[in-house]
């Protein structure tokens, strides 16, 4: 069988540009399986994000606002009780008046903090699940990529003409201008009798109570490996969701991963960059000077870097991929993985 895509990584990235492309003959595969490791372990929190009205928090808030339609369409329960988001000190509290300013989404100033409407979260699991739900997967893990003859042949037995990388913060091909922050995450799952009134946030995020189970996530810590949910992470979790509200329960589920963050917080996508002949063709990039085009490697795409709000971010980016691929409508320069080619580039000179 020859494919049309062959989608590598089977977590919300991955499930959400297979959804998009679904009319296409794919396959999905990931060596864990669907929504493991990061996406597994992710709170799936649907939350504004607080803070001037940059291109960043427009494009989140944007993509927060269309996820929740979409979720809508597909029947997923996205929780949407609101969420109250509190300043973390004092100095947090004066930048919140500075933040509530530009605001653009609604909301009510509710003590030092403020409530949004547009505040839920879904479950990651039954999301994967559901975007994939149409589409061919295996478990299976890449270990060899050829081309031949316009067709990428993987671990000398999968046929297609295109491969879309949703690898997280794992290397399946190596592309040197894209940096990938690994941010290892915990989030745990409380069995409880406690009632919250809305969504929370502060130094961590805490759900309404659905059927007895309260979600709390997430630990942060940067690093370059991974480890397994522990107790002393659990700590950290229950300290500072008890500067929220006081909790009280029984531990019912933790879970662990490494969140795929790019370097400007943006999510990555388009097609992968022919690094060697651009640079051949325009070596005045390494001078910062913008070049009159870049080469492509034809038929290798990219969706990754969509960090803790993957769950909103990555739906949004996912929807641009695909009119990119099926329809050659242009990526957003904020998105489109170029930006980091050239900033990469500039900087080979510098280093060398």
């Amino acid at each position: 069988m020859l494919y049309d895509f062959v989608i590598i990584g089977a977590g919300i990235a991955g499930s959400s540009i297979a959804y998009f492309l679904k009319d296409k003959k794919i396959l999905v595969v990931d060596k864990e399986g669907v929504c493991e490791k990061a996406s597994n372990a992710a709170g799936a929190f649907l939350y504004p994000k607080v803070g001037f009205n940059t291109k960043y928090t427009k494009f989140v808030n944007e993509a927060l606002l269309y996820s929740f339609e979409f979720y809508k369409q597909i029947n997923i329960n996205t929780n949407k009780d609101g969420v109250w988001i509190l300043p973390r000190d004092e100095k947090d509290i004066e930048k919140f008046r500075e933040y509530e300013k530009t605001f653009t989404l609604e909301y009510v100033r509710k003590g030092d903090g403020f409530f949004f409407e547009d505040g839920g979260f879904v479950d990651s699991q039954e999301v994967c699940n559901k975007l994939l739900e149409d589409v061919e997967f295996k478990k299976l893990e890449i270990t060899n990529i050829e081309k031949k003859d316009e067709i990428f042949i993987l671990n000398n037995t999968i046929k297609t003409k295109n491969i879309i990388l949703a690898t997280g913060w794992e290397n399946v091909i190596d592309i040197p201008y894209i940096k990938i922050r690994p941010v290892w995450g915990q989030r745990i799952e409380i069995k409880t009798d406690i009632k919250p009134e809305y969504n929370y946030h502060k130094n961590c995020s805490i759900s309404k109570n659905i059927d007895g189970i309260v979600k709390i996530g997430a630990t942060h810590e940067r690093r370059w490996c991974e480890k397994e949910p522990d107790e002393v992470n659990n700590d950290i979790l229950l300290s500072k969701a008890n500067e929220i509200m006081k909790i009280e329960g029984e531990i019912y589920s933790m879970k662990a991963g490494m969140r795929a963050g790019s370097v400007d917080y943006f999510p990555i996508i388009g097609k992968v960059i022919d690094v060697d002949k651009t640079l051949e063709k325009y070596p005045e990039i390494k001078k910062g000077r913008i070049p009159k085009e870049v080469f492509y490697n034809d038929g290798i795409f990219v969706i990754n870097g969509g960090g803790g709000r993957g769950f909103s971010n990555y739906i949004l980016s996912a929807k641009i991929l695909s009119e990119y691929i099926l329809k050659n409508k242009k990526i957003p320069n904020y998105l489109d993985s170029q930006r980091l080619f050239i900033k990469w580039a500039r900087k080979i000179d510098k280093n060398s």
